[in-house]
């Protein structure tokens, strides 16, 4: 996402980083030791838009339980086997939640669950008042330079102290590479940044313990987490719920 959260433009995204959609699909693949001996698989969940919008033959995401959200479309409307263990429809986010936190008997055991688009689906869940599940992490693939066109926005989780860190740290980092682009002070202003905080940016060795073999091996020595493509330099970051 950009220095002011945008993720999203014209239904697409607005960069192509081939890097990073390794690491995603490694990351959200990723099963811990523990959870491997137990049987576990990871869950994804997205929106009807996010799922229409994933090339037909990488749907499902392999190695992953796809849930939709979906309240205007059937499975069979979606091109999904309603039968089809690794792809379920769910018309609430509630309803989905429910089904990942009692898998029936012959059912896989749910891993880590990961939330990955669109905008709305990202609203609701962060808004989510349930006992059943909780978001407490946010991995974030933070664009650092150029400053990319948005129309689709991650809701704001930062304080206006947090944001003009992240402002002067890619500033920095930009400067460091001697790189010659749009930086932080091109960028849209954000919107409705919180007046205190409820996120922390988790340190790098942290992110790379909870990556753990997922971590890109570029990046397993290095003091931050930035890296870049062509003419796109980007930092991933772990950002936990404060409290």
């Amino acid at each position: 996402m950009s220095l002011t959260n945008g993720i999203g433009k014209d239904g697409g995204l607005p960069w192509r980083l081939k890097g990073e959609m390794a690491y995603f699909r490694s990351v959200t693949s990723h099963i811990p030791e523990e959870e491997k001996r137990r049987g576990a698989r990871n869950a994804v969940i997205m929106g009807r838009k996010t799922w229409v919008s994933i090339p037909p033959k990488f749907r499902p995401l392999a190695g992953r339980i796809n849930i939709v959200i979906s309240r205007t479309s059937s499975a069979t409307e979606l091109g999904v086997n309603p039968e089809s263990e690794d792809v379920k429809v769910f018309e609430s986010i509630e309803k989905a939640l429910a089904h990942l936190a009692s898998p029936r008997e012959g059912q896989a055991k749910i891993g880590r669950v990961f939330v990955i688009g669109g905008a709305q689906i990202y609203t609701d869940l962060l808004r989510l008042d349930t006992s059943s599940a909780t978001v407490d992490k946010l991995l974030v693939t933070r664009i650092l330079a150029p400053r990319y066109d948005c129309d689709a926005y991650f809701p704001e989780f930062r304080t206006v102290e947090q944001y003009m860190n992240e402002v002067a740290h890619a500033s920095k980092i930009i400067a460091r590479q001697d790189m010659m682009k749009d930086t932080a002070e091109s960028q849209d202003e954000p919107i409705g940044l919180l007046k205190e905080q409820e996120w922390t940016q988790a340190s790098t060795d942290s992110l790379r313990q909870y990556l753990g073999s997922s971590c890109p091996a570029a990046l397993l020595e290095s003091p931050d987490m930035v890296t870049g493509e062509g003419e796109t330099c980007y930092e991933y970051q772990l950002w936990e719920k404060t409290g």
